[in-house]
Protein backbone atom coordinates (compact mmCIF):
# COMPACT_ATOMS: atom_id res chain seq x y z
CA UNK A 1 0.00 0.00 0.00
CA UNK A 2 2.67 2.50 1.14
CA UNK A 3 4.49 1.21 -2.49
CA UNK A 4 1.29 1.99 -4.21
CA UNK A 5 0.98 5.55 -2.65
CA UNK A 6 4.56 6.76 -3.31
CA UNK A 7 4.38 5.68 -7.04
CA UNK A 8 0.86 7.63 -7.20
CA UNK A 9 2.41 10.35 -5.95
CA UNK A 10 5.10 10.37 -7.91
CA UNK A 11 3.16 10.01 -11.13
CA UNK A 12 1.02 13.20 -9.58
CA UNK A 13 3.63 15.33 -9.69
CA UNK A 14 5.13 14.00 -13.16
CA UNK A 15 1.26 15.37 -14.60
CA UNK A 16 1.60 18.90 -12.35
CA UNK A 17 5.44 19.10 -14.34
CA UNK A 18 3.60 17.94 -17.47
CA UNK A 19 0.78 20.74 -17.13
CA UNK A 20 2.86 23.87 -16.21
CA UNK A 21 5.19 22.29 -18.89
CA UNK A 22 2.40 22.12 -21.55
CA UNK A 23 0.93 25.51 -20.46
CA UNK A 24 4.94 27.07 -21.56
CA UNK A 25 4.37 25.58 -24.48
CA UNK A 26 0.87 26.68 -25.41
CA UNK A 27 2.26 30.05 -24.48
CA UNK A 28 5.50 29.68 -26.84
CA UNK A 29 3.48 28.42 -30.29
CA UNK A 30 0.45 31.14 -29.42
CA UNK A 31 3.68 33.46 -29.90
CA UNK A 32 5.43 31.40 -32.77
CA UNK A 33 2.33 31.19 -34.22
CA UNK A 34 0.52 34.36 -34.07
CA UNK A 35 -0.07 35.05 -38.01
CA UNK A 36 -0.37 31.74 -39.14
CA UNK A 37 -4.23 30.56 -38.64
CA UNK A 38 -5.51 29.24 -35.46
CA UNK A 39 -5.57 25.64 -36.68
CA UNK A 40 -2.16 25.17 -36.85
CA UNK A 41 -1.31 26.42 -33.86
CA UNK A 42 -3.74 24.02 -31.76
CA UNK A 43 -2.44 21.29 -34.34
CA UNK A 44 1.54 21.83 -32.96
CA UNK A 45 0.32 22.54 -29.67
CA UNK A 46 -1.48 19.53 -28.96
CA UNK A 47 0.73 17.55 -30.81
CA UNK A 48 3.18 18.56 -28.55
CA UNK A 49 1.90 18.69 -25.47
CA UNK A 50 0.61 14.86 -25.89
CA UNK A 51 4.11 13.46 -26.49
CA UNK A 52 5.43 15.79 -23.24
CA UNK A 53 2.35 13.52 -21.60
CA UNK A 54 3.11 10.39 -22.73
CA UNK A 55 6.91 10.88 -22.53
CA UNK A 56 6.45 11.88 -18.76
CA UNK A 57 4.02 9.16 -18.04
CA UNK A 58 6.24 6.37 -19.80
CA UNK A 59 9.37 7.76 -17.88
CA UNK A 60 7.77 7.05 -14.95
CA UNK A 61 6.01 3.76 -15.38
CA UNK A 62 7.80 1.93 -17.42
CA UNK A 63 10.01 1.34 -14.53
CA UNK A 64 7.72 0.54 -11.98
CA UNK A 65 6.25 -2.21 -14.46
CA UNK A 66 9.52 -3.62 -14.80
CA UNK A 67 11.06 -3.37 -11.71
CA UNK A 68 7.59 -5.57 -10.77
CA UNK A 69 8.15 -8.05 -12.98
CA UNK A 70 11.38 -8.67 -11.51
CA UNK A 71 10.24 -8.64 -7.66
CA UNK A 72 6.83 -11.28 -9.24
CA UNK A 73 9.59 -13.33 -10.55
CA UNK A 74 11.60 -14.15 -7.22
CA UNK A 75 8.36 -14.71 -5.09
CA UNK A 76 8.17 -10.76 -3.46
CA UNK A 77 5.20 -9.77 -4.98
CA UNK A 78 1.93 -10.81 -6.31
CA UNK A 79 1.26 -10.37 -10.04
CA UNK A 80 -1.09 -7.69 -10.64
CA UNK A 81 -1.10 -6.69 -14.64
CA UNK A 82 -3.54 -3.83 -13.52
CA UNK A 83 -1.59 -1.84 -11.35
CA UNK A 84 -0.57 0.41 -13.71
CA UNK A 85 -4.11 1.36 -14.57
CA UNK A 86 -4.78 1.87 -10.86
CA UNK A 87 -2.01 4.03 -10.62
CA UNK A 88 -2.50 6.24 -13.54
CA UNK A 89 -6.29 6.19 -12.07
CA UNK A 90 -5.52 7.15 -8.52
CA UNK A 91 -3.12 9.98 -9.84
CA UNK A 92 -6.22 11.68 -12.20
CA UNK A 93 -8.32 11.88 -8.70
CA UNK A 94 -7.27 15.12 -8.09
CA UNK A 95 -7.80 16.10 -11.65
CA UNK A 96 -11.41 14.66 -11.35
CA UNK A 97 -12.09 16.45 -8.05
CA UNK A 98 -10.77 20.05 -9.70
CA UNK A 99 -13.08 18.93 -12.26
CA UNK A 100 -16.42 18.70 -10.60
CA UNK A 101 -15.55 21.45 -8.06
CA UNK A 102 -15.47 23.91 -11.64
CA UNK A 103 -18.96 22.32 -12.72
CA UNK A 104 -19.78 23.23 -8.91
CA UNK A 105 -18.29 26.32 -8.55
CA UNK A 106 -19.14 27.17 -12.15
CA UNK A 107 -15.89 28.54 -13.19
CA UNK A 108 -14.80 30.12 -16.13
CA UNK A 109 -13.84 27.28 -18.73
CA UNK A 110 -10.26 29.36 -19.67
CA UNK A 111 -9.03 28.40 -15.92
CA UNK A 112 -10.16 25.18 -15.85
CA UNK A 113 -8.41 24.84 -19.48
CA UNK A 114 -4.40 26.23 -18.06
CA UNK A 115 -4.57 23.85 -15.52
CA UNK A 116 -5.31 21.08 -18.10
CA UNK A 117 -3.17 22.63 -20.45
CA UNK A 118 -2.01 18.79 -21.45
CA UNK A 119 -5.28 18.53 -23.89
CA UNK A 120 -5.28 22.71 -24.41
CA UNK A 121 -7.35 21.70 -27.70
CA UNK A 122 -9.40 19.34 -26.93
CA UNK A 123 -10.80 21.78 -24.30
CA UNK A 124 -11.08 24.04 -26.68
CA UNK A 125 -12.90 21.96 -28.97
CA UNK A 126 -15.19 21.33 -26.24
CA UNK A 127 -16.11 24.61 -25.23
CA UNK A 128 -17.50 24.91 -28.40
CA UNK A 129 -15.28 28.03 -29.80
CA UNK A 130 -11.75 28.30 -30.96
CA UNK A 131 -12.36 32.43 -30.37
CA UNK A 132 -10.09 33.29 -27.23
CA UNK A 133 -12.25 36.15 -26.82
CA UNK A 134 -15.69 33.99 -26.37
CA UNK A 135 -13.26 31.25 -23.85
CA UNK A 136 -12.58 33.80 -21.74
CA UNK A 137 -16.53 34.39 -20.62
CA UNK A 138 -17.50 30.90 -21.11
CA UNK A 139 -18.23 28.86 -17.89
CA UNK A 140 -18.17 25.82 -17.25
CA UNK A 141 -21.95 24.73 -17.18
CA UNK A 142 -21.78 26.65 -20.53
CA UNK A 143 -19.84 23.70 -22.75
CA UNK A 144 -23.19 21.52 -23.44
CA UNK A 145 -22.85 18.05 -22.69
CA UNK A 146 -20.95 17.43 -25.83
CA UNK A 147 -18.28 19.80 -23.43
CA UNK A 148 -18.73 18.02 -20.47
CA UNK A 149 -18.55 14.61 -21.80
CA UNK A 150 -15.22 15.34 -23.26
CA UNK A 151 -14.01 16.60 -20.49
CA UNK A 152 -14.26 13.62 -18.40
CA UNK A 153 -13.43 11.28 -21.22
CA UNK A 154 -9.70 13.13 -21.46
CA UNK A 155 -9.30 12.21 -17.77
CA UNK A 156 -9.46 8.67 -18.63
CA UNK A 157 -6.00 8.81 -21.23
CA UNK A 158 -3.66 8.98 -18.28
CA UNK A 159 -5.17 5.93 -16.59
CA UNK A 160 -4.77 4.12 -20.28
CA UNK A 161 -1.47 5.45 -20.86
CA UNK A 162 -0.03 4.45 -17.59
CA UNK A 163 -1.62 0.74 -17.69
CA UNK A 164 -0.28 0.29 -21.44
CA UNK A 165 2.76 1.59 -20.75
CA UNK A 166 3.15 -0.62 -17.04
CA UNK A 167 2.33 -3.79 -19.00
CA UNK A 168 5.33 -2.96 -21.69
CA UNK A 169 7.88 -2.66 -18.43
CA UNK A 170 6.36 -5.77 -17.07
CA UNK A 171 6.63 -7.37 -20.14
CA UNK A 172 10.37 -5.57 -20.90
CA UNK A 173 9.17 -5.09 -24.38
CA UNK A 174 11.44 -1.51 -24.94
CA UNK A 175 9.47 0.26 -27.94
CA UNK A 176 11.82 3.41 -28.19
CA UNK A 177 15.55 0.99 -28.27
CA UNK A 178 13.28 -0.81 -30.84
CA UNK A 179 12.63 2.61 -32.56
CA UNK A 180 15.75 4.28 -32.29
CA UNK A 181 18.28 0.52 -32.55
CA UNK A 182 16.81 -1.07 -35.92
CA UNK A 183 18.45 -4.16 -36.73
CA UNK A 184 20.31 -3.75 -39.76
CA UNK A 185 18.86 -6.43 -42.90
CA UNK A 186 21.66 -8.87 -42.97
CA UNK A 187 22.83 -9.70 -46.97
Amino acid sequence: MKQNLKYVLKLFLTLLFSAFASFMIAISFAVIFAKSSGWIFYTFTQAFTLILLVALIWQTVYDIGFKDSNMVRTGHRNEDILRGFKVGAAAQIPWLIGLLLSFAFNIRFSFYRIFNSVYWTFLTLASGTVKAEKIAEIKMRDIGAVGITVTFLLLLIVPIVSGAVYILGYKGIDVFSKLVYKKRKEK
